[in-house]
């Protein structure tokens, strides 16, 4: 089995595209696999992908009928490919030394436990307010690794799961996933990545005027809700594991049709009707614990359903692809 999944969430952007998966061919020595997720991109994009999976370049190519955003994305490949790393990668990252991976799992092997490893893509190594004491060229947080170029064992995925997809296309899935890690006090490291890899991305102007996407806007929404999880995964009331907004529903060896995962539905309902009355009353804590309460009984009674859902329908899809169990 190879030791890791590198997964790259695609919309779009496809030179950059090119330019960051022919550099992980060609700088990723160790047994590895490499899975793109179409987001629904563009005929450009699709058929320079298409091409890739043909020469060799990509081994699994799943095509999404729209874009379901980063999150959902990422799992997709996280979640179909097994191995015992996962490694998110951003499709405007590119790798340029052959040595990278031998690197980052040399100081993962010599961390006291299990941890999950970001590329420091937006120098807070710099910053004593998110990594107190560097060393190196690594150096632990208290705040949260990004998720541009990350690492997680599956020792890790299997306590926190996989990414939350309650925050649209783009949201705050990384932020989120750390929050988790911190309530189960798992650690996590920054490594520096200007050794080994270069970020071309911050195209957020082209993506509003090319698609209409506004990354900034579409986080700033999100972010009042990604601070009610926080509360939530702090106090106990929800845990790491959440399931996915949407599951597999067919697979024709390119376009893999999800659905939404129904008994996830009343969770999420009964998370933003209390996310609503805490931004709104918070001071209102008989309202406050009111809604509360209906949260937590709507997922005591769902919770483990929709969870086994998931799973279920993205084991159906692992066995038609050959993916061991």
């Amino acid at each position: 089995m190879p030791i890791l999944n590198i997964t790259i969430p695609v919309f779009n952007r496809p030179e950059l595209t090119r330019r960051t998966i022919e550099a992980v061919r060609k700088n990723t020595k160790l047994p590895h696999t490499l899975t793109a997720v179409d987001n629904g991109s563009e005929p450009e994009t699709q058929d320079l992908l298409r091409e890739l999976k043909e020469h060799g370049q990509l081994d699994y190519l799943f095509r999404l009928e729209k874009n379901y955003g980063v999150a959902v994305a990422a799992n997709v490949g996280w979640r179909l490919i097994q191995a015992p790393i996962y490694m998110k990668l951003d499709n405007d990252v590119v790798i340029h030394n052959p040595k990278w991976l031998d690197i980052v799992l040399l100081h993962m092997k010599k961390a006291p436990r299990d941890a999950v490893w970001g590329a420091d893509l937006n120098n807070q190594m710099r910053n004593k307010s998110f990594v107190p004491r560097p060393n190196g060229l690594i150096g632990s947080t208290i705040a949260h690794v990004s998720g541009g170029a990350i690492l997680i064992p599956k020792g890790i995925s299997d306590i926190a799961g996989y990414w939350c997809e309650d925050y649209g296309l783009y949201g705050c899935e990384d932020g989120d996933y750390g929050e988790k890690l911190k309530s189960l006090k798992i650690d996590q490291y920054y490594f520096d990545h200007t050794p080994f890899m270069e970020h071309l991305g911050h195209d957020s102007d082209s993506m509003k005027s090319d698609f209409g996407l506004d990354k900034s806007a579409t986080q700033d929404q999100f972010r009042k809700l990604y601070t009610t999880n926080f509360l939530l995964y702090g106090m106990g009331y929800r845990a790491p594991n959440t399931p996915p907004q949407f599951i597999p529903d067919s697979f024709d060896g390119y376009t893999l049709t999800m659905q939404s995962n129904t008994h996830y539905k009343p969770i999420w309902r009964s998370l933003l009707e209390f996310h609503n009355i805490r931004m709104n009353h918070m001071f209102d804590k008989e309202l406050n614990a009111h809604y509360l309460n209906l949260l937590v009984t709507a997922q005591n009674k769902h919770w483990v359903q929709a969870a086994f859902d998931a799973e279920r329908a993205y084991e159906r899809i692992r066995r038609q692809i050959g993916q061991p169990e």
